[in-house]
This record gives C-alpha cells, structure tokens and sequence, in this order.
C-alpha cells in the first residue's frame, strides 16, 4: 500500500473568514460522512472566504473546507478563522463518461480570531 505525501498549504498571507453556518458533510443516503482514511471521526463543511494579502500577489475567494472533528467547530458566520493543519487534496472521478477534477481542502481545527465568538469567549 502506499500513501500520498501531504500536501499541506501555507496560510501565512491568507485571512479566512466564515461565509455561512458549519454544516455535516452528508452521503448520498443523508448520513453523515466519517473520516475512514486517518482519524474515524465525523467530517464538517465549512464555507468560508479566502483573501490572499501578500503585496503583489493578491487574491481572493470562496471554498469549502472539511473539517474533521469529534464536534462541531463552535464558529459562527462572519468569524475569521485560521483553518488547522489545511490540506489540499487533489481528485479525479469519472461518471457518464466524463472525467471531472478539482481540489478539495481538509483541516482538523478552526481557530476563531476575530468576531461574534472570539468575543463572547473573552468575556
């Protein structure tokens, strides 16, 4: 067997930023998807928008992050983040014939830095 190197992102330069409420990453039969390949723990989406502020190379826009955890990341729309430990995952699938790609993104943790939680936490 072998295994894939980790393709682990530098976010040094980027603001992440919630676009919507965490949901849990579904199945095709509506059940909640769970982490088989390393951890076994339920897997969550989280909307968010990515702006790249590196001078010169600026950036931006919106993707979906799976986030592997026992819980629900306790996060709330507008809250800016810092996903942990992001992964791109590249994929191929091929259905009817045509053969699509893309790259997903996995993270093991959001840490809130800004916003309605981070508040509520201080106090």
């Amino acid at each position: 067997m072998s295994t894939q190197p980790r393709l682990m992102l530098d976010i040094t330069n980027v603001i992440f930023e919630m676009a919507d409420e965490i949901m849990p990453k579904l199945d095709d039969k509506g059940a909640q998807k769970i982490d088989t390949r390393d951890t076994g723990l339920p897997m969550w989406t989280a909307p968010m928008f990515g702006r790249g502020r590196t001078p010169g190379k600026k950036w931006s826009g919106q993707l979906n992050v799976t986030i592997v955890s026992a819980e629900r990341p306790n996060v709330q729309d507008g809250d800016q983040v810092v996903p942990r430990d992001l992964e791109a995952l590249p994929w191929v699938s091929e259905q009817n014939g045509k053969t699509r790609s893309g790259v997903a993104y996995k993270a093991s943790a959001l840490e809130v830095v800004s916003g309605p939680t981070a508040l509520s936490k201080a106090a």
